[in-house]
């Protein structure tokens, strides 16, 4: 069942509208500003529901913060981009630099998290298309999106298509943070465990941007290789946690790169047996432990640091930088698709 109502206004004055799907055993909201997954309720061991990941109660909320990214639709690169440049073709591209004075983070400050979408929900899907212009924060070609979102069962996927008129650059993710004791429960994820078939990472320098350098996770607090509870890892004076101030922001090194839906990620609250599995066919996976957040959300519920973490699936951040990662160059007229998959269940 599909049931729509206002989500406010943003602060261009637009209407929002909020999308829910409901199944009986699973409920997502998606909102036409952003195209945000705004909620995710799954059930416990009690047979109730938990709205398990973070984010606020109306589309002002979203577009005051537009640094934290809640459930955004992240487009049109997720991630770093170095210097807001990069070439292609020959010609170089300069985008708007909005992370730490130095870089284009998330495709830039209006980027696709910060678009108003047209929706098409039927059935158990949510289908949200933009047209972005030529040019649209520097990037070349005239891109045509979308992002659809299904239910099935306690399953949630998120697909993403794209097609440009030029050669350009592209990446997406979903950025939602998620906290399985409950979005508005003003709690730490620190009592989750989490599970990465991941057997290298993405190193960072001092401004958590990737260096190009690629390194094994054995030895390092990024094995997650079995679950490992995060109350153990974060919060350390290690110094590969140093840039992001004892937490985690690294691109994660899928073990399997086929382009086919893989296992990516488990995390696991053993307090109410709440599990979600991630599946997908991109080559990493951002890991993001909520370092820096500070704000306020649902229902009032404060959100400090390790309030919830990022399982953001995405190719390799700064691509467009590194000609030996995967290639993050659409080509004119070529089909653009990945999926990703957040399944839900109780253990």
């Amino acid at each position: 069942m599909i049931s729509t109502r206002p989500f406010g206004k943003n602060n261009a004055g637009n209407e929002v509208t909020l999308y829910t799907v409901d199944n009986g055993e699973a409920r997502i909201s998606v909102m036409d500003f952003g195209a945000n997954l705004v909620s995710f309720e799954v059930k416990n061991r009690n047979d109730e529901y938990v709205d398990i990941v973070l984010g606020y109660d109306d589309a002002q909320g979203y577009d005051n913060d537009r640094g934290t990214y809640f459930g955004a639709t992240v487009g049109r690169f997720a991630n770093r981009i170095g210097g807001g440049k990069f070439v292609l073709g020959g010609k170089e591209y300069q985008l708007p630099i909005n992370n730490n004075g130095k870089h284009c983070l998330h495709g830039g400050p209006e980027g696709f998290s910060f678009k108003m979408y047209d929706i098409v929900a039927e059935n158990d899907s949510i289908t949200a298309s933009i047209v972005s212009p030529d040019g649209d924060q520097g990037f070349p070609g005239e891109m045509k999106f979308t992002v659809k979102y299904t239910l099935c069962g306690s399953s949630v996927s998120i697909e993403y298509f794209a097609e440009s008129d030029k050669d350009t650059v592209c990446g997406f993710t979903n950025h939602s943070y998620f906290n399985l004791n409950g979005g508005a429960s003003g709690t730490t994820m620190l009592n989750h465990t989490l599970q990465l078939d991941c057997d290298g990472y993405s190193e960072v320098d001092s401004d958590a941007f990737p260096t190009g350098h690629i390194h094994p996770v054995a030895g390092t607090p990024f094995d997650f290789r079995k679950p490992v509870l995060l109350s153990g890892v974060l919060g350390s004076d290690h110094p590969l946690l140093v840039p992001t101030a004892g937490g985690i922001d690294n691109n994660m090194i899928l073990s399997a790169q086929k382009h086919e839906l893989s296992h990516a990620a488990t995390l696991y609250n053993p307090d109410n047996g709440i599990e979600i599995e991630c599946l997908t066919d991109q080559p990493g996976i951002q890991i993001y432990t909520g370092t820096f957040l500070d704000t306020k959300g649902k229902q009032g519920a404060p959100h400090g640091k390790f309030a919830a973490i990022c399982l953001e699936t995405q190719g390799f951040p700064a691509a467009p930088n590194f000609s030996y990662f995967p290639s993050a160059v659409l080509k004119a007229g070529e089909k653009f698709y990945s999926k990703t998959v957040y399944t839900a269940s109780v253990k």
